[in-house]
């Protein structure tokens, strides 16, 4: 186990690194007591979480009703109609 002063480390950050890459553990001391261990971590990754993806649709059927997709309308002309109803707002 190889010990550093935390002097050295805030000399030099990158002093830690070479040990640690050995997979050595490196004890940290700060007027000869010891403050830390840096212990490496295993060389196996850790496994991805997966995250199931939100169903959009079924969100958006449930705020808007199952009509929502059934429309004869363009999207620019409900724009439209949507622009000119806030005119009158202001």
């Amino acid at each position: 186990m190889k010990t550093l002063a935390i002097e050295e480390i805030h000399a030099n950050p990158h002093v830690p690194d070479s040990i640690l890459t050995t997979g050595e553990p490196v004890v940290i001391t700060r007027s000869g007591k010891t403050v830390a261990d840096l212990v490496p971590r295993s060389a196996a990754p850790m496994p991805a979480r997966i995250y199931p993806r939100p169903d959009f649709r079924a969100c958006f059927l449930q705020m808007w009703g199952p009509d929502a997709f059934n429309t004869n309308e363009s999207v620019a002309r409900q724009f439209t109609k949507l622009r000119r109803d806030r005119r009158w707002l202001s």
